[in-house]
C-alpha cells in the first residue's frame, strides 16, 4: 500500500522524534530520506579503526522536556555527560587564550556517537532510506510524494493525507515550488538561513596536545571547534573533528578538497600533537547551522492541505530544538 496518513521528509531528529510519536499513537505513518543512514547531522564515520562525531558534537537540556527525554536515555546507557564545559580560545593561533570554561551544564554525547543514538531511537521505525524527495503536489485532495530510490533508479510515488517536511527549508521550499501554499508562510520560511560547515576529520598515530576533556570551541578564526574523539570516550583511536569556522566554511566552501582539509590541518597543527597523519576526511554541511530562526516551534498550515514544518531552524535551533519542534509539530498533525 502506498498511501500513509502522514508522510515525514527527512529522517533527522526532528523527523525520528516525529516518527516515534505517530508510531506510539498507531498512525500509518512513512518516513523518508535521501541519506544510506538515518540520522541527518547527528552523523559518525569510522575512521581508521576509530569513530569520529562530524556533525553535532554534544546537546545540552535545558527545557524540562528536554531533561526528560535525555534522562531516559542515559538510563539505557544511550548518552552520556562528555564534560561541563569545553576550553575556549578567541582565535585558534592564540595559545595563551586557551581556558576551561565550566559552566555547570551537561554537555551529552551519544555512548557509541551520536549517531548511534539516532539510530536507536529510529529501530523498528517505519522508515525508507536512500528515497530522495524530488517532487510534492497537491492532487485530488491529497499530497502526492514522489521519490527516486537509490542513484539512478526509476521514481516511486507515495501518497498522504498529512504531510511534515522536517529538511532544511530551501529543499522544503524547492519541493513546494509548484504547490499554491500560503504565501505569508513561505515568504517566513524564506527568512531563515544556515550558515555551512567545512568539516575536516584527521586520524593520528599518536595522542593530541587537546587537553582533557577533549574539546575546545573557538570564536574567530579559521577553525569554531576542535573535538578529540578518542577522550569523548566514542574511539579507540586518536581521531580529531576539526569544523570550519562558519563565516571561514562559507568564504571557502566551493574551493578544492585538499586544499581546505590543507588549510584547517595547518591552522589546527599545534594542537593536532606530533603524530602521524594516518587519514584525512572533508564532509561538506551545506546546512550545518541556523543563521536566523523562525521564531515559532514549527510552523504549519492546512492550505492546500495539511502540511507542517520542523527542525533545528525553529525557536531554540541546535539539537534541543529539532527535537522539540518535531514534537509539537507532530503533535498538530494529530489534531489536523
Amino acid at each position: 500500500m502506498n498511501h500513509y496518513s502522514v508522510i515525514i521528509v527527512g529522517a533527522g531528529l526532528a523527523g525520528i522524534i516525529a516518527a516515534k510519536k505517530f508510531s506510539e499513537e498507531n498512525v500509518n505513518y512513512l518516513v523518508l530520506d535521501k541519506g544510506r543512514s538515518v540520522g541527518g547531522r547527528m552523523a559518525t564515520r569510522r575512521v581508521n579503526g576509530g569513530r569520529s562525531d562530524h556533525g553535532a558534537q554534544f546537546f545540552t537540556a535545558r527545557s524540562e522536556q528536554m531533561k526528560e527525554l535525555v534522562n531516559g536515555w542515559v538510563s539505557d546507557r544511550l548518552v552520556h555527560t562528555w564534560t561541563n564545559g569545553f576550553h575556549q580560545m578567541n582565535n585558534i593561533t592564540d595559545l595563551d587564550s586557551l581556558l576551561l570554561h565550566n559552566d555547570g551544564y551537561p554537555r551529552y554525547a551519544g555512548k557509541n556517537g551520536m549517531n548511534a543514538l539516532i539510530k536507536e531511537l529510529a529501530r523498528d521505525l517505519n522508515i525508507k532510506i536512500e528515497h530522495k524527495v524530488e517532487k510534492i503536489e497537491w492532487i485530488g485532495g491529497k499530497w502526492s510524494v514522489s521519490a527516486r530510490v537509490g542513484k539512478d533508479a526509476e521514481m516511486v510515488s507515495f501518497t498522504t493525507d498529512r504531510l511534515l517536511l522536517t529538511s532544511p527549508t530551501p529543499q522544503s521550499l524547492e519541493l513546494l515550488a509548484q504547490v499554491d501554499i500560503e504565501e505569508k508562510l513561505r515568504d517566513e520560511l524564506k527568512m531563515t538561513s544556515y550558515y555551512p560547515c567545512l568539516c575536516v576529520i584527521v586520524a593520528l598515530s599518536a595522542q593530541t596536545n587537546i587537553p582533557k576533556p577533549g574539546g575546545i570551541q573557538i570564536k574567530e578564526g579559521s577553525i569554531s571547534f576542535l573535538g578529540d574523539n578518542q577522550q569523548k570516550g566514542i574511539s579507540d583511536t586518536t581521531v580529531v573533528t576539526i569544523h570550519g569556522n562558519e563565516y571561514w566554511s562559507r568564504e571557502h566552501y566551493n574551493e578544492d578538497d585538499q586544499i581546505i582539509m590543507d588549510k584547517l590541518i595547518d591552522a589546527a597543527k599545534p594542537l593536532l600533537g606530533e603524530g602521524q597523519i594516518l587519514d584525512k576526511q572533508l564532509k561538506r554541511w551545506r546546512y550545518s547551522k541556523p543563521e536566523v530562526l523562525h521564531p515559532d516551534e514549527f510552523v504549519a498550515t492546512t492550505m492546500p492541505g495539511p502540511i507542517a514544518f520542523a527542525g533545528d531552524i525553529f525557536k531554540r535551533g541546535a539539537v534541543e530544538g529539532a527535537i522539540l519542534s518535531g514534537l509539537a509539530a507532530s503533535e498538530w498533525v494529530l489534531k489536523n
